[in-house]
C-alpha cells in the first residue's frame, strides 16, 4: 500500500490558524462522505442489518462470537468518527444517506457476510492507511486503530470464504456472489475525476487520489481473491463510476 508525499503542515483540534476551507472538507469527508458515524441513524441502521445477518448466517460458535467483535468494533468506530466532527465545531447528526450502493446490497446469507467483511471492509482498510499520516492531528492519531479493526475484519471475511470454498458448492456460491459485490466494491473509492478527491490531496488530508487507491486496492486483492481459486470479474464490468 505505497503511499504518495503529502504537506508536512499539520493541525491541532481547535487551531486558530486551520483554514476554513481546510475544516469543511474534513467536515464533508467525516460527517457525509466516510460511512462510519453515529450521528447518522442510517449508519445505525446499517450496522443492525450486519449484526442480524451476521448473527443469523453464522455457520458455528466460533464465527458467532467474531462477527458480534466485528460489529463491536464498527459502533466504536462510528463512536470515534462522531467525536472527530465534534472537535472540529459540528454537529455529527445527520439524515444524509449512505453513499456507496454496496450498503444496500442484501445480506442474505454467509456468502454475503463472507464478501461484505472480506473484500467490502477492506476498502476502509485503505482508507485507514490514508489517515495514518492525515494533516489533521485527531484524525492521524485515531487512524492506526481504524486501519487494524478493518484488518482484523478484512482477513475474517476471506477467511470464511476460504472454509465456504473449501466444497464445490460453496465455490460456486462464492463466484456468483463475487460477480455482485466485486463493482460495488470498486466504486466505493469514487469517481476517477473526482474535484474532491484532488482537494483531499493538496490538503494532505488523503495522500492518493480516488483511482491510485482503487488500483492499488485492484493490485492488492485479486491474487488473494485467486489463491481461493475465484475468478476475479472485469474491473469495468457493471460500475456505476468509472
Amino acid at each position: 500500500m505505497a503511499k504518495t508525499a503529502k504537506s508536512k503542515r499539520m493541525w491541532k483540534k481547535d487551531d486558530p490558524d486551520m483554514p476554513e476551507e481546510y475544516r469543511q472538507f474534513l467536515v464533508k469527508l467525516l460527517k457525509f462522505g466516510h460511512v462510519e458515524n453515529n450521528g447518522n441513524p442510517n449508519y445505525r441502521a446499517l450496522l443492525a442489518r450486519i449484526a442480524e445477518a451476521g448473527f443469523r448466517y453464522s455457520p458455528d460458535d466460533r464465527t458467532l462470537v467474531i462477527e458480534s467483535e466485528i460489529v463491536r468494533q464498527e459502533v466504536q468506530h462510528g463512536q470515534i468518527v462522531a467525536d472527530l466532527i465534534r472537535g472540529l465545531g459540528e454537529d455529527p447528526h445527520t439524515d444524509a444517506p449512505l453513499k456507496q450502493y454496496l450498503f444496500s446490497i442484501p445480506l442474505q446469507s454467509w456468502v454475503d457476510i463472507c464478501w461484505f467483511h472480506g473484500i467490502g471492509d477492506r476498502v476502509g482498510l485503505y482508507v485507514g492507511v490514508e489517515w495514518v499520516g492525515s494533516s489533521y492531528e485527531p484524525l492521524a492519531k485515531a487512524a492506526p486503530k481504524l486501519e487494524k479493526e478493518e484488518r482484523f475484519h478484512a482477513e475474517m471475511g476471506i477467511k470464511f470464504a476460504r472454509e465456504v470454498a473449501k466444497t464445490k458448492e460453496g465455490k460456486r456460491r462464492l463466484q456468483e456472489g463475487l460477480e455482485q459485490w466485486w463493482p460495488a466494491v470498486l466504486d466505493m473509492f469514487g469517481k476517477s475525476d473526482s474535484r474532491n478527491s484532488e482537494i483531499y490531496v493538496k490538503w494532505g488530508i488523503k495522500a492518493r487520489s480516488n483511482e491510485q487507491l482503487r488500483q492499488d486496492y485492484i493490485r492488492d486483492t485479486v491474487p488473494i481473491l485467486e489463491s481461493i481459486g475465484l475468478e476475479v470479474p472485469d474491473h469495468r464490468a457493471n460500475r456505476r463510476y468509472l
